[in-house]
């Protein structure tokens, strides 16, 4: 418990004391005492002294100078001012007692008969029994949170819950983005969401910076309260916040112990964790390269790591690649006195990535290398052979790319699917796969395309020809005809020919797709037929045309325009 001005006023012999100002303060902390000797005693002071005085050092100063004496006096936060004045002076100025009322300095008149070490020594026993008591505090709370950093399995959660019982206050954690990691019982709402926008007054001296907010608070009753917010940095820079709200009582001293150690608990428990988490990660790197690379000579190794982290390789599973392009420019890279760092944006950028993946495919096993995320990714035997995993995978890979664009238009990212894997033994084909259709989707679809091997279909073939041109001798005689012609919307007849043909040849579902009239259909075709003299009814033709236009599409080539 603080020791206050309060507590100095019921002391023995102190009884007959009169506040005559500034009872506002009376719950000021007191922190030492000392006798007013000089004047310019305020230069020496540090904040929270009693001062004893005579007022003989300021016997000869005008009202003015009296009250910038004791202004200054509370700016330095002096606890309170007691004066015994029957000796130098008869009367407490009224300019004195009206700033102490101003500035909540407690002006306190003593009898004549109390000598100075009547007041002195028993506070400085207070100042010393209390000082006593918070190093005993601080030894008990220090072995509490340095217990819990010793257990193997202590985590966030104990290190939170015991600071709420030492403080009786709520408590949470927030991550970097203030999104809560371990919620307390409030129903709160922040006044104060930007870091930025928190105030830095200081009222207990601490090792570790903490601010201060205002957040209402919506339960039993509703009411605007005080959060103090403790920034909390690990070794590898990744902030989380800890925050304490003031619903219950303010908070004191012995309170900014328990969050003293319980920030440092918090810090070594991240580190803790930040550490564990690398040597997993590297351990789990061994075994998906391993995997990846179909190294069979070392199947009995890789089985038997895997069961000590707990991954069961009977599972099927698919290989997503997810490749990153982009410049990473900052639309503030030319703004005098905004530099920005490359290799920093690009660590963000991969950062949004992962947690895009992360928060759409929560069952998968990542791996990251140079500008690509590796994903194994579970799929459930029976739907293997259907397309309803691939088409509901293909949807969340979508969901990745918008959420990525939301948070910077600077990051492409193209996504490789490979074939379904009986077992987790044999993703080393669907890693083949997915890098195909990787570079394939990119060829044939453009930077941001999302492209599964199993789609690719005729392409995988006409790819395997060493010189991409001798293709252009399989593309038949009437398709020829129509891409070399000087017809105005020769690029639209085309377009619709691939669809046509795409839809089996059904007009109606190709006006669909191409979101114009069934008679507009019929007309482009119609218009075909007269460039080219092609055949509808003819099978092999249309088969040689559907051949020739993935040739076209493959080539992406003007030669023929």
């Amino acid at each position: 418990m603080e020791f206050r001005v309060e507590h100095v006023l019921r002391m023995n012999g102190l009884h007959n004391a009169q506040v005559l100002g500034g009872k506002a303060g009376l719950s000021n902390v007191i922190r030492g005492i000392t006798i007013m000797e000089a004047p310019d005693i305020a230069d020496w002071l540090k904040g929270g002294e009693m001062l004893l005085t005579s007022l003989y050092p300021i016997l000869n100063y005008t009202e003015e100078e009296q009250r910038v004496f004791i202004q200054r006096l509370a700016d330095k936060g002096v606890s309170a001012l007691m004066i015994k004045n029957h000796r130098f002076v008869k009367n407490i100025p009224d300019v004195i007692v009206k700033t102490g009322e101003e500035t909540a300095l407690p002006i306190i008149q003593i009898p004549e008969s109390i000598p100075y070490v009547d007041v002195l020594y028993p506070v400085m026993e207070e100042l010393f029994n209390t000082q006593v008591m918070k190093l005993k505090y601080f030894k008990d709370v220090h072995d509490r949170f340095t217990s819990l950093s010793l257990t193997d399995a202590a985590g966030l959660e104990p290190i939170i819950a015991t600071l709420q019982s030492l403080i009786g206050n709520p408590v949470a954690l927030y991550d970097r983005n203030f999104a809560c990691m371990i919620p307390d019982s409030l129903s709160a709402i922040p006044i104060e969401h930007e870091e930025s926008d928190f105030e830095s007054k200081k009222i207990f001296e601490t090792k570790f910076p903490y601010f201060w907010r205002k957040t209402q608070i919506l339960e039993p009753a509703v009411k605007t309260v005080d959060q103090v917010v403790v920034p909390i940095r690990t070794v590898n820079r990744i902030k989380v916040h800890l925050v304490i709200t003031e619903a219950i009582k303010p908070l004191e001293e012995l309170d900014f112990i328990a969050i003293e150690n319980a920030a440092t608990a918090l810090s070594l428990e991240l580190v803790k964790q930040f550490a564990v988490a690398e040597v997993e990660r590297e351990y789990k790197n061994d075994i998906i390269d391993d995997l990846l690379a179909g190294k069979a000579q070392m199947l009995e190794t890789v089985y038997h790591r895997a069961n000590l982290i707990g991954w069961d390789l009977e599972r099927s599973y698919a290989v997503l690649l997810f490749h990153v392009k982009g410049e990473f420019s900052s639309p503030d890279e030319k703004e005098i006195g905004k530099p920005q760092s490359l290799s920093m944006l690009k660590s963000k950028a991969f950062t949004y990535l992962h947690d895009a993946i992360r928060s759409n495919f929560f069952d998968g096993i990542m791996r990251s290398r140079s500008d690509m995320i590796i994903l194994l990714l579970p799929v459930d035997p029976s739907k293997a052979k259907s397309k309803e995993w691939l088409t509901t995978t293909k949807k969340k890979a979508r969901k990745i790319q918008e959420s990525i664009h939301i948070k910077t238009k600077d990051m492409i990212v193209q996504v490789g699917i490979g074939s379904v894997a009986e077992k987790a033994m044999n993703v080393s084909g669907s890693y083949q796969e997915a890098q195909e259709a990787l570079e394939l989707g990119a060829m044939l679809f453009g930077d941001e395309a999302i492209t599964a091997f199993s789609e690719l279909g005729l392409f995988r073939l006409l790819c395997q020809f060493p010189d991409p041109k001798l293709l252009t001798s399989f593309i038949p005689a009437p398709l020829c005809k129509l891409v070399e012609s000087k017809n105005a919307i020769k690029n639209d007849l085309i377009h619709t020919l691939d669809v046509f043909l795409q839809h089996n040849q059904n007009a109606a579902k190709a006006a669909q797709d191409l979101f114009v009239h069934y008679k507009t259909v019929m007309y482009r075709l119609e218009r075909i037929k007269e460039i080219t003299d092609m055949d509808f009814e003819d099978p092999e033709e249309m088969l040689e045309t559907r051949v020739g236009l993935k040739i076209l599409n493959l080539l992406k080539k003007d030669s023929f325009n």
